[in-house]
């Protein structure tokens, strides 16, 4: 797989495409925690503040699919620029309202906010075909993919912290207002990025991405894994208060995505022989099995521990799923598969934190890994149900 990696990395443009992805990409970590601490701070209430959050989630989850099938008809540029644009624009807003506007106005700002997130990941993943021929090169170019993004989540949030610690809550909102402009207006820059056009559809394919059972089971599953990823984020910082020490949540959250990434550096330097649909199930199988471990975290050190397994399946699984949506997605939809799965996944995280939220007030942060665990074995059931219907698909990495 070393070898794919150099193939992919390789052909020209795709360094500048991967690299300004990351930075386009990096308000996805930055903005949701620095609308937080900035609507808490200017209102002093956590209720706005987390309906504020919630908000910005659930719009850029609703208008992703719509983003896809646009970018799918027009291009990239003419979607990531109005949306990269309109984000920076209303973030500015909401430092001018401050506390001062009506929660209503605070809370509609942010949600408009989400909904012009602009459609990077979607918009990579759809080139990743075009640079990649090969199906292994393109599985490679789909591992650094999810391996790249685990950085956003490791750095948006201590980007977030340091700007705080040296400015204000605004200036971490108006951080990630300027990150989104440049680091889209960098993306959509790339001659790859501009080139691209999505193939028109074929007229049995005029229902899009949800026209495919096998992508809707790819959908569902990804909503399972949202719903893990969910609970795990709000588990981690009551674990960490539970064991009397609330300054360790960020370093839990952060050994967690660490753990992603070594995980996604270690499946991707095997030479796979199963099929891609195979590996999907037991990754999946193999994330609620290391799941399990944070039920019994009774120490500090054992929460480090359990952090780091729990992470491990996380950026294997996304690079299985992507690799399936580039082959199952119908012509002309392409985009709009791929935002669809970010749609589930988000709406997922979304209703894995609210419920988790909910069972930790009720029981402890146990409760909050039960639910994780659970919903990580629904995933895999999911996929094996799928898996009996259908033939596995023939895409190896080796």
């Amino acid at each position: 797989m070393v070898s794919r990696y150099r193939s992919v990395l390789g052909t020209e443009g795709v360094r500048q495409l991967l690299l300004s992805s990351v930075l386009a990409r990096m308000p996805l970590g930055i903005c949701s925690l620095a609308i937080l601490l900035f609507v808490r701070g200017q209102t002093g209430s956590f209720l706005l503040a987390g309906l504020a959050v919630g908000a910005f989630t659930i719009g850029s989850a609703a208008v992703a699919p719509v983003q896809g099938a646009l970018v799918d008809r027009l291009g990239q540029v003419p979607v990531l620029a109005p949306c990269a644009a309109g984000q920076g624009a209303l973030l500015i807003l909401l430092v001018v309202l401050g506390g001062g506007a009506p929660a209503w106005v605070i809370v509609l700002v942010v949600a408009l906010a989400g909904a012009l997130t602009p459609p990077v990941s979607a918009c990579l993943r759809v080139l990743w075909p075009e640079v990649a021929i090969d199906p292994a090169d393109r599985e490679a170019a789909y591992a650094l993919d999810a391996i790249s993004q685990e950085i956003i989540w490791v750095l948006g949030p201590l980007l977030v912290a340091v700007v705080i610690e040296l400015a204000s809550p605004a200036a971490a909102v108006l951080t990630g207002a300027a990150v989104t402009v440049i680091g889209t207006a960098m993306f959509a820059s790339a001659p790859l990025a501009r080139r691209w056009r999505g193939r028109s559809r074929e007229p049995r394919e005029r229902r899009g991405a949800l026209s495919s059972s096998q992508l809707r089971s790819v959908f569902a599953c990804a909503l399972a894994v949202g719903t893990m990823i969910g609970a795990v984020e709000v588990g981690l910082p009551a674990l960490a208060g539970q064991l009397g020490s609330h300054g360790l949540a960020g370093v839990l959250l952060a050994l967690w995505s660490l753990g992603s990434m070594a995980g996604g550096v270690l499946y991707s330097t095997h030479s796979w022989r199963q099929a891609v649909s195979v590996r999907h199930v037991r990754l999946l199988a193999f994330g609620a099995v290391l799941t399990v471990p944070l039920l019994l975290v009774d120490s500090l050190a054992w929460a480090i521990v359990s952090s780091v397994l729990a992470g491990l399946a996380t950026a294997p699984v996304f690079s299985c799923q992507y690799t399936l949506i580039s082959t199952l997605a119908p012509a002309g939809a392409i985009a709009e598969a791929f935002t669809w799965q970010t749609a589930a996944l988000v709406g997922g995280i979304a209703a894995g934190s609210a419920l988790g939220g909910a069972l930790i007030e009720a029981g402890g942060a146990h409760l909050a890994f039960v639910l994780a665990c659970a919903a990580a074995t629904a995933a895999c059931l999911l996929a094996v149900l799928e898996g009996r219907r259908a033939r596995p698909l023939e895409v190896f990495a080796g």
